[in-house]
């Protein structure tokens, strides 16, 4: 619910208030591509893969995607919707591999710990640093206008 709520939600919210207060802000959520379905090519995904989200999560970043196309059909705002894969932040949660890690080093160093519990260790993804994309996207927006 919690996901619903932020990520879905937070985006209409986000929205709606770009619509009332300042229709030329620019917008852009990202949206997680997600896992096809089973029998169709895996990788390497493209814009044009269909979206099979495969947790609350990935159905509310869907929900993201969708609205922020009914909101720049309906009221010409200037939202764009981006697919991204995996990023990085300091902001990342425990649950997140890279917070798993640098949180279990953490707990060794200290000795509260001897082994760091990853789960699935056969998952592949491929990841960035959050930043470096922020700054690829505003580079390529400032390029497109400079046009």
């Amino acid at each position: 619910m919690l996901t619903g709520e932020t990520t879905a939600l937070g985006v209409t919210r986000l929205l709606d208030a770009i619509r009332i207060v300042d229709p030329e802000i620019r917008f852009y959520p990202g949206v997680v591509v997600g896992d096809v379905r089973q029998g169709a090519p895996r990788v390497p995904q493209t814009e044009t893969t269909p979206f099979y989200p495969r947790s609350p999560y990935g159905v509310a970043k869907v929900y993201g995607h969708w609205i922020t196309v009914n909101y720049r059909e309906s009221y010409g705002l200037h939202a764009s919707s981006g697919m991204l894969f995996n990023h990085e932040s300091p902001r990342r949660g425990l649950e997140f591999v890279t917070r798993k890690v640098t949180h279990g080093v953490a707990r060794i160093v200290e000795g509260l710990d001897d082994k760091i519990p990853l789960g699935n260790t056969d998952s592949q993804r491929d990841w960035g640093f959050a930043g470096d994309y922020v700054r690829g996207h505003v580079a390529h927006a400032a390029a497109r206008r400079a046009r």
